[in-house]
């Protein structure tokens, strides 16, 4: 095992073709370098690096299956088809010769949630889309990330048991100062899958690594899994055009706001009925099944709404009220069910 040393003390790992297989030795200086660079254990780093190599990637546009994906270069994500083909390509580049020792280069794909509250969930496939390829292979079956390079290898870390996939990179001569490698990559699950991702965001972290997991660049996009790739897309898109437009009128106002003209009487740019509270009046409702109908309803029209919105459902206070009540009425109504067999049962009995 070989090291090169290039500036600012960092410490870059050379594998030679007689110990493809041996165990890296490293300096406490480099080690306590490249520990923030771990990429999927309990605490992992989700900034952007592109490294000594400018590790990047690209999505060729022009690709004639963009029907079954769509790339936002304003959002920096990918609406796609659940299991449908996205090429990716990568790039990367080698300013000194010397480095062009290094082998056995991998591209690991890590799924994460983008909120940051959700990060340290490991991400899986749903039961139900599991059922479906259950005769595929066992390795990558919990896998929502694969990949369709034949010797990919489906990595679970086992403390954080976050799913990754690693694509190998093969040894080949780049024909100029910057060598790009081609990766296809399918999601198997949905964004709406409910024991799943939930609707809930997620990134892609791609690293570009040495055999041994040293990160030498990486780069991440948003996904959604979606049936309409194109809609989803344009509607998100407008929605962060409205916040943007929105940032700025408030900005615009505040400014306003703040400046003391003598004379001139402040105007209110800005409608706060959207953050005002209101009260539903008391509604006598008769009859139980017609009160476990209007619950019915209105739990609903605030779920759809909710999803419609993007918002996430178990923090709506309406949702779970109106599901509490529901599950309580049932519950009454079975009951009484019951009580009502037990009590046929026993007269016939006498």
């Amino acid at each position: 095992m070989d090291t090169i040393k290039i500036e600012n003390e960092e410490m870059i790992e050379v594998v030679n073709s007689e110990a493809e297989t041996e165990s890296p030795s490293f300096s406490e200086e480099s080690e306590s370098y490249y520990q923030h660079l771990r990429q999927t254990g309990l605490q992992i780093c989700t900034e952007d690096y592109p490294g000594k190599f400018n590790f990047n990637f690209f999505l060729d546009s022009t690709e004639i299956s963009k029907r079954h994906w769509m790339y936002s270069a304003v959002l920096n994500k990918v609406y796609i088809d659940v299991n449908r083909v996205l090429p990716i390509q990568f790039q990367w580049r080698f300013d000194d010769i010397g480095l062009l020792r290094i082998k056995n280069l991998q591209i690991r794909a890590l799924p994460i949630f983008a909120n940051s509250e959700f990060q340290q969930l490991s991400i899986k496939r749903c039961p139900i889309h599991i059922m479906q390829d259950k005769s595929c292979d066992r390795k990558k079956m919990e896998h929502i990330l694969w990949c369709e390079q034949s010797d990919a290898i489906y990595d679970q870390n086992q403390m954080s048991q976050r799913h990754s996939v690693i694509a190998i990179v093969h040894n080949f001569v780049p024909c100029s100062d910057f060598k790009t490698y081609n990766v296809l990559y399918k999601f198997m699950c949905k964004s709406s899958c409910s024991m799943s991702l939930n609707r809930r965001p997620i990134y892609v972290i791609f690293t570009l690594e040495t055999l041994h997991g040293q990160v030498l660049g990486r780069k991440k996009i948003g996904v959604k899994v979606c049936s309409c790739p194109r809609r989803d897309m344009l509607k998100e898109e407008e929605i962060e055009k409205k916040r943007i437009n929105g940032i700025k009128a408030s900005n615009k106002r505040t400014s306003i706001e703040d400046s003391e003209i003598p004379g001139k009487i402040s105007k209110t740019y800005s409608d706060n009925t959207k953050d005002k509270i209101y009260e539903l009046p008391s509604l006598p409702i008769l009859g139980k099944q017609l009160y476990l109908n209007t619950l019915e309803l209105l739990h609903g029209h605030f779920l759809g709404n909710a999803v419609r919105e993007d918002h996430l459902i178990d923090s709506h206070p309406l949702i779970s009220m109106l599901s509490d009540l529901i599950s309580q009425v049932k519950s009454e109504s079975s009951n009484n069910n019951n009580k009502a067999v037990s009590e046929n049962q026993f007269t016939q009995t006498n």
